[in-house]
Order: structure tokens, then C-alpha cells, then sequence
């Protein structure tokens, strides 16, 4: 409106302008103006004048409205580019040792030989675990009397799970009389040694006498051309544990399940002693056994008897071992129950 107002005086102007030019006006006569109808053209001129600037004039862009700042949130670290983030695989379990004796080839228990004389002890293994015995195991000494021999023996052939193998030793008798046992394991390639029983730490062992009058022994067969009797007996006749035995009940058994063995140990003494003695049972896989007994026994014969259950199929080996007041065996029986 203001720029209409501001117009109005040359619009006026030129309006009469255009009126005196006009053909056929009279000169003496002044032609009459409607000054509504001059603001009115007036006010058509601006309004179209003002839409053509306004095509002209470019739209202002719209505002972008500035980001309210926030506190950051830390992110998670990821991996690099071309990086595939794996799950870690659980330790491999290492596989089990276990020894499991099954025969002395050589130099039965109680064997005689002359003070300082030389013999080859052989033992017939069962790879009862689960590792394969490998050229890195090694026949090693644990205790008792060395008789000479080497500190640890190499394997010279891989062994599996289930497989047996014949162990020998160079040995030599002590050069005093008596009876003297060494005992003996196995190590593996982490260096842990290892034998029988459940808890693989049962040894095997030799177990010789020594004395001036022993007969000849030809060297490296083990076997006498006389020998005392097994765990019970030696030519100083000192021992104080004689006559010793184990029997089972029923040795082959085919039965429903569960079935119970009945063992039977047997053994004579000289004289009044503290004896400790246990049951030793080798069957593939571990079982429950009663603990060493001690007890201060009388002269005279002396009988102990075991109970074993056993739920599931089994072939075993049983004997009693004597260990105080001296070292002694009984022969070793098997069983076998076959669950119907």
C-alpha cells in the first residue's frame, strides 16, 4: 500500500497525459477523471508488476536445524576389516595310561640266583588306556632294589590301546644274600609315569632271592634250574610269611547281572608279626577295591575273603600282595563273569 500511495501522484500525471492526446478531444473542454478508477488502475499496474518480481525471485531453501549436541555413546570394538572373530575350540582331552600286567615270561617270583649274577627280566604288558605307546614312552625304574639296572629303557615298538608287549631288563643280583623286589613303571612323552590299577599307579615289579648255594640260572631265560616257591619261600629259610595263596569260587561265570566273586586268601606265618596285606584286581576298567589291612596276627595259618560285585561282563586278574613284614605274592587267578 505504501508503494501504491507512493505511485499516485505520476499515475495521476500520465493519466492526463493520455486523456489530452486522445483524437477528437476539444482543446476548450477538460475531460473529467475519476480518480477511484486512476487508483484502481494504479493499484492492477503495481499488483502485476510485484507478481512478476516474485516469479523472478527464487524460493529461500528451507532452514536445516542445527543437531542438539548428545553424549557420545562409546561403541563396540569391532574386528578389522576381512577378520572373521571365531569361537576357540575347547581343549582336546589327552588320552589315558594304563598298564596291565599279564604274565612274567622270565624270572618267576622268588627266583634264586647267586650274589651278583646277571639275568634278563621280561614283563608281557596289555596297553590298558587309551594312548598309543609310542617310541617316546620309556620302561623306567620307580623303587625299591635297581639290581643294576638302567635308569630308563626306551620302547623299541608302538603299542596300541588293546595291544600287549614283552618288556625285558638286564639285571643283576645283589651281592648280599636275601630277598629283594624293584619295582617298575612306564613314562610317556610328557614325561608322567604311569601303571596299573585305576588310578595307574599300581607297579610291576621283579621279585628275586640271593644266595651263595643257589643252582645255576642260564642267563637271560629265567628260568632255574631250581627255584624256591613263589612268594613264599627262600634257602636262609628266615621268611616269616610262607604258603601263600588266593582262590575265587567259580572262576568262569555266566549268570544275570549283578553277580558276586568270592576270593579267598590264604597264608601261613612262622611267627607272631604285623602283617599288611590287600587285594589286587586288574579287570580293563576301574572298580572299587578294599583298602591294605594291617593286623597283628598269631603263628599259624591265616585266612581272609573278598567280595567283589560286579554289574557288567568282566575278565580279570586277582592276587593277594603281602607287604610287611615282608614282600610277598600269591600266584595270580583269572576270572571272567559273562553277563546273560
Amino acid at each position: 500500500m505504501r508503494l501504491i500511495k507512493s505511485l499516485y501522484p505520476a499515475l495521476l500525471a500520465i493519466s492526463l497525459l493520455l486523456a489530452s492526446c486522445q483524437p477528437g478531444a476539444q482543446s476548450e473542454a477538460t475531460q473529467t477523471i475519476d480518480p477511484k478508477a486512476v487508483l484502481t488502475d494504479a493499484a492492477l499496474t503495481a499488483q502485476a508488476r510485484m507478481t512478476s518480481l516474485a516469479a523472478n525471485t527464487p524460493s529461500p531453501l528451507p532452514s536445516t536445524p542445527t543437531p542438539t549436541p548428545t553424549a557420545a555413546t562409546p561403541s563396540a570394538t569391532l574386528p578389522s576389516v576381512g577378520v572373521t572373530p571365531t569361537t576357540p575350540a575347547p581343549p582336546v582331552s589327552p588320552g589315558t595310561d594304563r598298564v596291565e600286567f599279564v604274565a612274567d615270561l622270565t624270572v618267576p617270583d622268588g627266583t634264586v640266583f647267586k650274589p651278583g649274577e646277571k639275568f634278563t627280566k621280561t614283563w608281557r604288558l596289555m596297553n590298558a588306556g587309551t594312548s598309543t605307546w609310542t617310541l617316546a614312552y620309556n620302561l623306567v625304574f620307580s623303587s625299591g632294589e635297581q639290581m643294576g639296572g638302567a635308569n630308563s629303557t626306551p620302547l623299541t615298538v608302538e603299542v596300541s590301546p588293546g595291544k600287549t608287549v614283552d618288556l625285558s631288563i638286564q639285571l643283576t643280583a645283589p651281592d648280599n644274600e636275601g630277598k629283594y623286589t624293584g619295582y617298575w613303571m612306564l613314562r610317556n612323552a610328557a614325561g608322567s609315569n604311569f601303571g596299573m590299577g585305576p588310578n595307574s599307579d599300581g607297579l610291576f615289579y621283579v621279585l628275586i632271592n640271593v644266595a651263595e648255594s643257589a643252582a645255576t640260572v642260564t642267563a637271560g631265560t629265567g628260568t632255574p634250574a631250581a627255584s624256591g616257591t613263589p612268594g613264599a619261600t627262600s634257602t636262609s629259610g628266615a621268611d616269616v610269611v610262607t604258603d601263600t595263596s588266593l582262590d575265587v569260587d567259580q572262576a568262569t561265570v555266566e549268570e544275570v547281572c549283578p553277580y558276586t566273586f568270592n576270593f579267598t586268601a590264604s597264608f601261613t606265618l612262622s611267627k607272631a608279626a604285623t602283617v599288611t596285606y590287600q587285594l589286587e584286581v586288574e579287570t580293563g576298567y576301574p572298580i572299587n577295591l578294599p583298602g591294605s589291612t594291617t593286623a597283628n596276627l598269631n603263628a599259624g595259618t591265616s585266612q581272609i575273603t573278598y567280595t567283589l560285585e560286579f554289574t557288567d561282563s568282566v575278565s580279570g586278574t586277582a592276587r593277594l600282595h603281602i607287604t610287611a613284614p615282608e614282600d610277598v605274592l600269591s600266584d595270580t587267578i583269572s576270572f571272567t563273569l559273562t553277563c546273560q
